[in-house]
């Protein structure tokens, strides 16, 4: 069966895979489940076929509750106005995942579904539940619980079995959620020998690093710029997005979703565009454009020096000379805004390698989790300094691996258990009252020279 993504159709690795080995062990005699990954930007729904313990469907939607902010502490602080706001935040999510299991049940009753099971981090967990999250809002960023919590799908006002159990994975901490453990669980972390670092790219960026046994993790307000957000033409992974960008020979060879002219760009291309701007000398380590005449002398070639240009807002690069789609531009506050958002999550990547004695060096491996994650290139992601300096080899992309753990959770007793035993013993590094932090995040905006 397809996926659909916004209902658009494509192969449904692209949402989720489960790793390679995974056991299911909840198989039913007949039925189906759903897995859920409720994100600050998307809503990932897979339909998984409890017969077989495969994943059969998978669909995305925009989480409805970006009109009350695009970040989760603008819908906290809107969310603990009042009951009635907490009330309206919830449906809004609880209207989404409908919207979602409506349209993975098609040739199947929504009585069929039996089984859900649920990560998103630990603001998008409350809410969902109706749970007052306003203590993620102020220091020390206590959630109201962390444990793994079940009810019934009436409970929730979900259309699926109404005596249907509802199982959402533990958090961790802070803002560190289900989302992480169901990253946890998918990457295998707590049993894979010497030092790994998992980095989950999203509105908020996460991370796990762990060291023969040991795991900490942190989460950082990356913003949505590697989702197309907060980029002045970016987009969504999807049809007629730049996903990748060749500027070699002194000319520009586009990557376009679907091919055909552009209409934006999306996280990948953003990346690509950036590592080689900086690779021919078109932007410096600061992120500031070259005019046109620094750039001839830097030695590029005339045929991209004359696509920089300069206006009062301090210029950019013209990505695509136009069409009937128009002209494509990378602006400087789109740098500044991948800047700010790479910088956090190198900073609390960096500051968990500290506390764990770890170097660039001794890392074994380094996986790249998140839809957006599968789509990059690990070169250009090391060139601009998102990830320690290791060789490309040594990187991986696995995919929606949150949206993995939950499909492993709904198919396995024993990666709920695993959830269990695990979350609780991870150590979160609270990097808003951390005290080389700022510090940290102002080094990290530089690209590497």
């Amino acid at each position: 069966m397809a996926v659909e993504s916004n209902g658009e159709v494509c192969g449904k690795s692209d949402i989720t895979r489960l790793p390679a080995g995974f056991i299911p062990d909840r198989i039913q005699s007949k039925a189906y489940g759903l897995a859920l990954d409720i994100g600050t930007t998307p809503v990932i729904g897979v339909l998984c076929d409890l017969k077989t313990g495969r994943p059969v469907a998978a669909t995305a939607r925009a989480n409805p509750q970006s009109v009350f902010g695009a970040d989760v502490i603008s819908r906290i602080h809107y969310a603990s106005q009042s009951l009635e706001s907490l009330k309206n935040m919830q449906q809004k999510i609880v209207g989404c995942v409908n919207e979602i299991i409506a349209a993975l049940s098609h040739g199947i009753s929504q009585k069929d579904i039996s089984d859900v099971a649920v990560v998103g981090n630990p603001a998008m967990n409350h809410l969902f539940l109706g749970i007052d999250a306003s203590a993620l809002a102020r220091s020390p960023f206590m959630p109201v619980f962390t444990s793994a919590k079940t009810l019934t799908s009436a409970e929730l006002c979900l259309n699926v079995n109404p005596s249907g159990k509802v199982y959402m994975l533990p958090n961790i901490a802070g803002h560190v959620g289900a989302d992480l453990t169901g990253v946890m669980l998918a990457s295998s972390l707590p049993f894979l020998p010497g030092a790994s670092l998992v980095v989950d790219i999203g509105t908020n960026g996460e991370a796990l690093l762990s060291k023969d046994g040991k795991i900490v993790a942190c989460s950082t307000a990356a913003g949505p710029a590697f989702e197309g957000a907060s980029i002045h033409q970016g987009m969504r992974a999807a049809a007629g997005a730049i996903e990748g960008v060749d500027l070699s020979g002194g000319q520009v060879s586009l990557r376009v979703i679907g091919g055909g002219a552009p209409v934006g760009i999306c996280g990948s291309g953003l990346l690509d565009v950036i590592a080689q701007l900086l690779e021919m000398g078109l932007i410096n380590h600061k992120g500031r454009f070259y005019d046109a005449d620094t750039a001839l002398d830097n030695g590029v070639a005339q045929t991209l020096a004359r696509r920089l240009y300069k206006d009062a807002h301090g210029g950019g690069f013209v990505l695509y000379e136009g069409g009937r789609s128009g002209q494509i531009i990378l602006t400087q506050q789109d740098i500044r805004s991948v800047q700010l958002a790479k910088g956090a999550i190198a900073a609390g990547a960096k500051l968990m390698m500290n506390h764990l004695g770890v170097t660039a060096g001794s890392l074994d491996r380094v996986m790249i989790s998140g839809a957006f994650g599968s789509f990059i290139k690990p070169e250009s992601a090391l060139r601009i300094g998102l990830l320690p300096p290791v060789p490309p080899e040594k990187v991986a992309a696995i995919g929606n691996a949150a949206g993995a753990g939950a499909c492993m959770a709904l198919l396995s007793a024993k990666q709920r258990e695993i959830a269990e035993g695990y979350a609780p013993k991870v150590e979160h590094i609270e990097l808003a009252t951390h005290p080389d932090f700022i510090n940290e995040h102002m080094k990290a905006m530089y690209f590497p020279t």
